[in-house]
């Protein structure tokens, strides 16, 4: 039996914009309250036509864990890798000098730079989770899936945090080797090669065809 490569399939016209990913994201992986470090955001699309015809749709976005990363070869440090972990591109804090050399090469705008120390508010740091690092001041910092869950429990029920929480279940998280492209799903930009293993599925015509 072949390894699982993990990845995801968001549905976007389930998507209600609530912002229930993110949320869950930063309690789990420890991202400061106050910061702009989310590791998945929430891109908001419009076909751009005017009332009644408008429409719009939100595109959560994390990393997309490529199959071909732009961002590896150019690490100088091998601080970000591709694993052995079902094709999880990790990110080693402690070997990350802070160059941003991936954020510059990630076609997605996905990474982020820490400019500043994490600050908790009193009595907030009892929150922390112990599952994941706290990351300092100066270093990169992305999606990862959630890796400390796999590490800890296995690939038995293996889902991310921000998959978990979305009450709508638009967002699916699991083994994508045998998914294929085409009709309804479709990848952002699909033209930069990087092989992204975040899929969108949507029946809307207008956003399918904007990558």
């Amino acid at each position: 039996m072949s390894s699982p490569v993990w990845g995801m399939v968001i549905d976007v016209d389930a998507c209600t914009g609530c912002g229930s990913c993110m949320a869950a994201c930063r309690v789990e992986n420890n991202v400061a309250p106050g910061s702009r470090m989310d590791w998945i955001t929430l891109e908001r699309r419009t076909n751009g036509l005017q009332f009644p015809d408008s429409d719009a749709a939100f595109l959560p976005r994390p990393c997309m864990h490529c199959a071909n990363p732009p961002c590896v070869p150019v690490c100088p440090t091998g601080a970000t890798r591709v694993s052995s972990l079902g094709g999880i591109v990790s990110q080693t804090t402690p070997q990350c000098i802070g160059c941003r050399s991936c954020v510059k090469a990630c076609p997605y705008g996905v990474r982020r730079f820490n400019e500043r120390e994490p600050v908790w508010p009193k009595g907030m740091d009892a929150a922390v989770t112990p599952f994941a690092a706290v990351r300092p001041k100066g270093v990169v910092e992305k999606c990862t899936f959630c890796v400390h869950r796999l590490i800890a429990h296995g690939p038995e029920g293996y889902t991310t945090a921000c998959a978990e929480a979305c009450p709508t279940g638009a967002i699916t998280f699991g083994d994508v080797s045998g998914l294929r492209l085409g009709g309804d799903m479709f990848a952002l930009l699909p033209e930069s090669g990087a092989g992204p293993r975040v899929a969108y599925v949507s029946r809307r015509s207008w956003l399918r065809g904007r990558g």
